[in-house]
């Protein structure tokens, strides 16, 4: 599936900022609860990723303070494959000693290179 050139999505603490081949994640500036939220979403998806666990979508880039967390571009769950898939298991897979903290809804997964991983584990 192609996915659109540019585009931007908005969270409760975060704004991306969608290119062809990479997704850039902003804290948002108001209310400054949020921002401050943002910062630390930024701060643990940097931080989560350093495991390289494979469910996760890698953090290419990040700044300091949690200013800017830069991933590669994957195209988000669709509602159908939604349905299909089981977010619990996903998160929580047996054999595995990490949990995946991201949320279960549509928008929390994606494909990248045809596996499934979780776009959005900044909560």
């Amino acid at each position: 599936m192609i996915l659109p050139p540019l585009g931007y999505a908005t969270g409760a603490t975060r704004f991306v900022v969608l290119t062809t081949n990479y997704a850039f994640k902003f804290p948002r500036l108001w209310p400054y609860r949020n921002f401050l939220q943002g910062l630390l979403a930024n701060m643990q998806e940097a931080n989560f990723w350093t495991m390289r666990d494979e469910r996760l979508c890698p953090v290419v880039f990040s700044l300091w303070g949690g200013w800017l967390v830069m991933m590669p571009r994957a195209r988000m769950m669709t509602e159908a494959e939604w349905l299909a898939f089981d977010a619990a298991h996903f998160c929580d897979s047996p054999g595995s000693d990490t949990v995946v903290p991201a949320e279960h809804k549509p928008s929390s997964f994606g494909y990248l290179n045809g596996a499934v991983v979780a776009i959005d584990y900044g909560n």
